[in-house]
């Protein structure tokens, strides 16, 4: 059974970098994340997954040519800042 698991959390991982990969081209095509308000820079939001799983929000910024990936949330959780 944990051998199973292992298996899903590795297919998923892998998901989650594949759709990281795509921020290398044209990473402003994503949405102003919430939490963009609080911070100096613009924080972006990518969405990944869904389903039973839920969706999770890869919150990252730029600074070209880079892109900074700075937090990955679950999507049903408040905007980070909002938690006490």
């Amino acid at each position: 059974m944990i051998i199973l698991y292992w298996k899903i959390l590795r297919r998923w991982l892998a998901g989650m970098r594949a759709k990281m990969q795509t921020l290398e081209r044209h990473p402003e095509r994503t949405p102003l994340a919430p939490e963009s308000a609080a911070f100096q820079e613009p924080i972006r939001e990518l969405l990944y997954g869904g389903g039973n799983r839920g969706t999770y929000r890869i919150l990252f910024y730029l600074q070209s040519p880079s892109v900074f990936v700075i937090h990955v949330r679950h999507g049903s959780r408040l905007p980070l800042g909002s938690e006490n």
